[in-house]
């Protein structure tokens, strides 16, 4: 399967928020956040007359972290420290390079925290929160004026809430502070101090685990719907053969070779690759049963945790983070999967500047200088494969990966109707992680995550399973850090006379802070805008179960500057306006919302604030956004693999 040119077009778009590919870094879903700049931001398009802003909401992925916990430089030292004692580095030089960059990457996360936002992340969120008040600021202003709330919410991953922390920072900043206190009032907030203002929301933040961050377990549907999507990545066949399909291609072990030999000799790599060594992330470095993953010998007993601090595993936690012991059950058992843990130091360092500093300096770079196109895009395609599968579009005819995001699209709606119904609230913003961002973005099939891979069980061929090659999913782009979607919703008072009802309100999507479409399936409500009635959201997002019909048309009449024509009427004029409105309907028999004529009339005649709602600003015209000359797609890549770890 090929994306469409739309698709393309899109994706050039949104990687203006990122960087990796175009600069020969390919920092997958490592890719650290990139601000818009002001060319993206003034080609934000207007909304139509008469509509004015009453609400926006985000979800976004936590900003930079460091490693998320003791692991990949765990198990590289275990190998670095076999190395030694067996004469299997190239040099001396090579081998005091490659334990202190170990070592020194390993201390910069004790001091940071594992898994806790970086200097940069901070940043990222700030520079987010300072801009969502920037392009909304009148509808704040207002809110301020006029007692609205704003309402934060995290998963209740200590990295979600800081994230929310600096975003609320910057937001505040920008704002002078003039909703700094006039938050919801959190029923379970995530913390004390600064996350005292976020409400923990695992069951629409947190979908894909059952047990939730605080330790607790998921209850009712939120529990139901994570069991089943955990099941379902275990056990499909589909996904687990294409998997290891790619992980079994030749093509690995020729690209990790190339990377690994510029450190350990050719004799010690063939004998990792024979099984004579492996490592486990265990206090030995051997493999121990441990089925619960709890850290103790299922037969003997034995605390086997291995830590990034010497000394009890549980004063560790304690002291540093429950994070800086890891995961036993990860390994090195082959070359490969040696090459992609030394890969993922490699981009973890670029979310990490501002901690390589000191007696930690480290530099992963001098590794993957002289690696090519090819290899660099391998490495990535590596790592997004597995996203792809588990948490993203996957393969055709399913959509388990991503139905788990419904109850967060379904907050979406709820939230704009509470407040098209009266609430106060203005604003939703939402803090989580890249296993929330992609089934999100497969769900409602945001640019770059509209294609599925070929639902084959028995994969003989590349054209089998997901490549670069003909699907345009990529991690730098639909997930790197501090990742966010937004909406942005704006209404009009008054009664439409096509449906005799409330004006419907329409709504347009940032994907890291560039405005784009919604897919191919939704109608905006006129010709090549970006805008789009809630009602046609509504029935063409989401899970086909889930979606409301609507027999409302999803198109209004919109002023673009050409003159009116008799079934065009973009002026009112009075009452000879309305005669020639009649007797265009009369000529073309339909007097309809899709006819457009006497919605226009009515915009003409309604520039008044939603009833019901604080006073909101009016929509500012600015200049269109010039067409950007990125590639986004189709290129070819050399494949390679990892063992698979669970």
């Amino acid at each position: 399967m090929v994306a469409g040119a739309a698709t393309a077009v899109a994706l050039a778009m949104l990687t203006t928020g990122t960087a990796s590919a175009a600069n020969g870094t390919y920092y997958s879903s490592k890719q650290p956040y990139v601000a818009p700049g002001a060319g993206v931001i003034a080609g934000y398009s207007a909304a139509p007359e008469g509509y004015e802003p009453v609400y926006t909401e985000i979800i976004a992925r936590h900003g930079s972290r460091g490693l998320s916990s003791y692991k990949y430089d765990a198990l590289l030292e275990k190998m670095g420290r076999t190395a030694a004692e067996v004469g299997g580095f190239v040099s001396e030089e090579a081998r005091d390079t490659f334990m202190a960059n170990v070592r020194a990457i390993t201390e910069a996360n004790v001091d940071n925290g594992y898994g806790m936002l970086t200097g940069q992340g901070a940043t990222q969120h700030r520079g987010i929160g300072a801009r969502a008040y920037e392009r909304n600021a009148r509808l704040f202003d207002e809110a301020a004026a006029d007692g609205g709330t704003v309402a934060y919410e995290s998963s209740g991953e200590a990295r979600a809430t800081e994230s929310g922390e600096n975003f609320k920072a910057g937001f505040d900043a920008a704002s002078g502070g003039e909703l700094a206190d006039a938050y919801v009032a959190p029923n379970d907030a995530a913390g004390d101090g600064a996350a005292a203002a976020f409400q923990k929301s695992p069951d629409t933040l947190y979908f894909h685990k059952t047990e939730n961050p605080d330790g607790t377990e998921k209850t009712g549907e939120a529990a139901a719907i994570a069991s089943r999507y955990e099941r379902f990545v275990d056990d499909d066949a589909v996904i687990g053969n294409a998997e290891d399909y790619i992980e079994d291609l030749d093509a690995a072990r020729k690209v990790s070779r190339d990377l690994l030999s510029q450190i350990f000799k050719a004799d010690f790599l063939d004998a990792v690759d024979a099984g004579e060594y492996s490592w486990f992330n265990t206090i030995d470095g051997r493999e121990h049963p441990d089925a619960d993953e709890d850290g103790v010998d299922d037969v003997t007993g034995q605390d086997v945790r291995s830590c990034a601090v010497e000394g009890d595993p549980d004063e560790v936690i304690a002291q540093y983070g429950e994070d800086a012991c890891g995961e036993t059950g990860k390994s090195i058992e082959s070359v490969v999967d040696a090459a992609m843990d030394l890969y993922n130091l490699y981009i973890i360092a670029a979310d990490m500047t501002e901690e390589n500093t000191g007696g930690h300096t480290f530099d992963f770079d001098r590794y993957f200088a002289n690696v090519g196109q090819e290899d660099g895009e391998t490495f990535a395609w590596i790592l997004d494969m597995e996203d792809f599968y588990e948490k993203g579009p996957s393969y055709a005819g399913q959509n388990e990966t991503y139905r788990i995001a419904q109850p967060l699209l379904d907050d979406f709606f709820d939230s704009i109707d509470e407040r098209m119904a009266g609430g106060d609230t203005v604003a939703t913003f939402r803090f989580a992680h890249a296993e929330t961002i992609m089934p999100f973005a497969a769900l409602i099939k945001a640019p770059g995550s509209e294609v599925q891979a070929p639902a084959v069980e028995d994969p003989q061929g590349l054209a089998d399973v997901f490549t670069y090659a003909d699907n345009p999913w990529r991690g730098e782009s639909v997930t790197p850090m501090a990742a966010n979607i937004q909406w942005d919703v704006y209404a009009r008072d008054g009664v439409d006379p096509a449906t005799g009802e409330a004006y419907t309100p329409i709504v347009r999507m940032l994907y890291n802070e560039t405005e784009v479409a919604f897919n191919d399936e939704c109608t905006p409500i006129a010709e090549g805008s970006r805008w789009y009635k809630e009602s046609e959201l509504k029935s063409c997002l989401g899970l086909p179960e889930s979606r409301v019909e609507t027999d409302e048309s999803p198109t209004i009449a919109v002023d673009d500057g050409t003159p009116a024509t008799p079934d065009d009427d973009r002026n009112d004029d009075g009452a000879a306006d309305d005669a020639g409105d009649g007797a265009a309907d009369a000529a073309d028999g339909t007097d309809t919302a899709a006819d457009g004529d006497d919605a226009a009339d009515a915009a003409d005649r309604n520039a008044a604030k939603p009833s019901g709602l604080a006073a909101t600003g009016v929509a500012t015209a600015v200049p269109a956004l010039a067409a950007l000359a990125l590639s986004a797609a189709g290129v070819t890549v050399a494949m390679a693999a990892r063992r698979r770890q669970r």
